[in-house]
């Protein structure tokens, strides 16, 4: 195993914010909360001098909630200067892009509770129960920090985490890709590493029988309207 020397980060956990120094006039919840845990160097210690590579999650949206996702993060300590442009994206399970920012190098303008954010073009929606990937792209001789989590990373109730993900690494890396490798560390590492992150509203997906319910009234309405 490698030596790892590490920095604490400390800060409060993240939760429902409501912001006035981006474009929403409104609340947007965190889908990692925790933001106290130890943080790496990604390169050497994290992936090895001259690699780069994307790395994330994966999770699937909680039932009975739809999502609406306005930002796209990466974790940045201390809203520190990033030493490089770092591509983040969500897929869908079958690795189709739904979304993806550029967080610029330098110091970000939207920093909130550990991550610095990237507003989307425009809102995606993310269905109750389906699964999605996110991941954030690190190039050779990032130096950028890193949360690392055993057990103890927390995320919003509206998602189940389920996996780290990333792509295998590479000195040739030049861009984000489709994090599509499991990966599976044991002990402080378990959860994987952090990374990237989103901000999202959240509102009540219709139980089945009260679609049902409105096709019915619907289709009512319209043999009534027919008969008359």
């Amino acid at each position: 195993m490698k030596n790892f020397s590490f920095s604490l980060w400390a800060a409060s956990a993240a939760g429902t914010l409501i912001f006035s120094t981006n474009a929403h006039a409104f609340a947007l919840n965190s889908a990692v909360l925790t933001t106290n845990l130890p943080s790496y160097s990604f390169s050497p210690t994290i992936i090895g001098a001259g690699n780069g590579g994307t790395i994330g999650w994966t999770f699937t949206v909680a039932s009975g909630v739809n999502l609406t996702v306005y930002d796209l993060g990466l974790f940045d300590a201390f809203d520190t200067s990033l030493s490089t442009n770092h591509p983040v994206a969500l897929w869908d399970s079958n690795s189709n892009l739904v979304a993806q920012v550029t967080i610029l190098s330098g110091i970000g303008a939207n920093y909130r509770s550990g991550y610095t954010y990237q507003q989307l073009s425009s809102p995606v929606d993310l269905t109750a129960g389906s699964t999605y990937y996110l991941g954030a792209f690190y190039p050779a001789g990032s130096t950028e920090q890193v949360l690392v989590a055993g057990t103890t990373q927390q995320f919003s109730p509206d998602i189940n985490w389920l996996n780290p993900q990333q792509t295998l690494f590479s000195p040739s890396a030049t861009n984000i890709a489709f994090p599509d490798v499991y990966n599976s560390p044991t002990g402080t590492y378990k959860q994987g590493w952090f990374g990237p992150n989103f901000e999202f509203t959240a509102t009540t997906a219709p139980e089945p029988a009260t679609l049902t319910l409105a096709a019915a009234g619907v289709a009512s309405l319209l043999a009534f309207r027919r008969r008359k």
